[in-house]
Formats: C-alpha cells, sequence, structure tokens
C-alpha cells in the first residue's frame, strides 16, 4: 500500500534533517483548529490526505488496510474543554467517509483519546454528568468545588454498526470506584489510604468540573487490560477489560481480575492518601501506552 523511504529522495520544505538512520515510516498528524489530516514521508512530502467536517480533536490512527480513525471536535459546549471531542470517524484511504458516530450530549461527551482493538471494536473516553446531588450523596467536601457539577471519566467499548451507529459492548465508570473520609453518612465512607484500588472523591488538583482529565487510553489484548492516562491526578491506572460490564462496576476488594476497581496505579500517592507532594513521580503526562511487541523494551509502560 505504502512505498518503503529509500533515502534519495529532496527533503521538502519543512524537513529539518534525514540522516540515514532514519527509522523507515511515516508520520501521522492533524492541526487543532484544523479539518485536513496529513500523512508524510521522511522527505517530508505529502503521501495522502483526508478532509473531515469537523476539526481535529486530539487523536487520529492509520489502520493497517490504509484507513484512518479520528477523533472530531462538535459545536456542543455542555463540555467545553482543552480536548473535547464528540464524534469519531472512519475515512478509507481515498478519503471516503466509511463511519461516523456522535457520543455529545447534555449527560456525555466523548473527548481526547480512544483505541482501535484487534476486533475492531473502540475503546473511547468520555465524560459524564454528576449533578449536584450526586456530589453530595458520593460524599463530596463541595467547598473544594467552584461549580455544582462533576465530569468522572467513562470508558466505552463501541461495536461500529453500518454508517452512522455503534453498540455500547462494555463500559466502565470512576463514580462506580469511590471511597471518602469527609462524610461518615455515606456508603463509601473509609479509611482512604487503605483502599488504593478506589478513587478519593476529595482529591483533586482542580476546582473545575472537570475533575481527573483522562487524555490517553490503551488496550493491552494479552493482559486484556487497560491504561488510562489521568492528567490532573498525575498518574496513570491499569483497569480489567475481562468483565462484563456489570463485573466493572462492582467493588472487587483490591483483588485483582473481575472487577472495575483498579488493578495498579502509578505517578502520585497523594491521590490515594499514601505521601504528600514531595512523593510524586508524574507530572502531566500524556500518551500512555504498552510498547508494543517486536520493540524494545515491550510490554513495559511509556509516557510522555
Amino acid at each position: 500500500l505504502l512505498f518503503p523511504f529509500t533515502g534519495k529522495s529532496q527533503n521538502t520544505v519543512g524537513t529539518l534533517l534525514n540522516t540515514e538512520s532514519v527509522e523507515e515510516g511515516y508520520v501521522l498528524f492533524e492541526f487543532l483548529g484544523d479539518t485536513s489530516i496529513y500523512l508524510i514521508d521522511n522527505c517530508g512530502q505529502i503521501v495522502n490526505r483526508w478532509e473531515s467536517d469537523f476539526t481535529a480533536g486530539t487523536s487520529v490512527y492509520l489502520l493497517d488496510d490504509g484507513s484512518i480513525v479520528r477523533a472530531g471536535r462538535t459545536p456542543m459546549t455542555s463540555f467545553t474543554v482543552g480536548g473535547q471531542g464528540g464524534v469519531l470517524e472512519k475515512f478509507d484511504w481515498d478519503g471516503n467517509l466509511m463511519w461516523q458516530y456522535f457520543y455529545s450530549n447534555e449527560d456525555h461527551s466523548l473527548h481526547h483519546d480512544f483505541e482501535v482493538m484487534p476486533n475492531g471494536n473502540i475503546l473511547a473516553i468520555a465524560f459524564e454528568h454528576r449533578d449536584l446531588q450526586e456530589i453530595i450523596e458520593s460524599g463530596k467536601d463541595t467547598s473544594l468545588l467552584t461549580i455544582d457539577e462533576l465530569w468522572p471519566e467513562t470508558i466505552i467499548e463501541l461495536q461500529p454498526i453500518g454508517f452512522d451507529s455503534a453498540k455500547i459492548k462494555w463500559e466502565w465508570k470512576m463514580w462506580d470506584h469511590l471511597i471518602q473520609d469527609y462524610d461518615s453518612t455515606k456508603f463509601n465512607y473509609g479509611v482512604v489510604k487503605e483502599h488504593p484500588e478506589l478513587f478519593n472523591i476529595n482529591f483533586q488538583t482542580k476546582t473545575i468540573a472537570d475533575w481527573a482529565h483522562a487524555n490517553s487510553i490503551d488496550y493491552n489484548a494479552t493482559l486484556d487490560q487497560i491504561v488510562l492516562s489521568l492528567n490532573f491526578f498525575n498518574e496513570f491506572i491499569i483497569i480489567d477489560h475481562s468483565t462484563t460490564t456489570f463485573q466493572a462496576s462492582t467493588n472487587n476488594g483490591g483483588n485483582s481480575g473481575k472487577g472495575g476497581d483498579l488493578l495498579y496505579r502509578y505517578g502520585n500517592p497523594e491521590a490515594f492518601g499514601r505521601g504528600d507532594s514531595t512523593n510524586r513521580v508524574n507530572f502531566s503526562q500524556h500518551n500512555v501506552h504498552w510498547i508494543p511487541n517486536g520493540l524494545r523494551d515491550e510490554g513495559k509502560i511509556m509516557f510522555f
């Protein structure tokens, strides 16, 4: 489908360095605020270009068959934030729109990243809206907020159907896995530091509705696990995907497998009461992913 780089073509404007040791391959990118998607070679020459009706979200991926899947930004303003999305689109190599799915209203919205799974389903990050009454029932100290709503993260697994539909095959919600030590009358009251598998509803680094600000997702098919980067928590988490949606909503008591609680978290022990800011080792990380098989340090986790 694509032609291998030979190192003999002339660099075009914008390509500043191109040595013989460069890895063969291509670069796929788009600009925020723009509707074009570009694929260039190592000489900066455009190999392909796609056009959408929607400006860029923050993720686009090239599939093995030459098609691309990308996130687009819709006009919905209920979840206005950096990384705003709302629509997923698939284009073939020739630029024809093959599939388009909107997940954006007053209750929820796609944002930032998604992951195309080996079976063709798509794992996508989305906000869900929680109102003041729900926030109070969660044991949240409302004095920490400057707005009477929260947008906790959800993950949905979409099975594309036809041209403009999808079935939600699986779902996971942060809101199902909370603990707090602020209000003893609430169901989730407990000792935060004894439950690192849960999210402390009263831990926050921002006083805005965008509570955790997930900004990347990756899937490990061998482990059947998901890694999610929580930018405002300064940590990434790993959860089990080998569950039903019901199991994903339940507490597994901190044991690995068959539950939606955290299997692992890394970067900021202050988030679960086992340290302070001096113990933090992650700082607003992005693009958390497993290193693919066949590459150096395969199976390890890498992030920016």
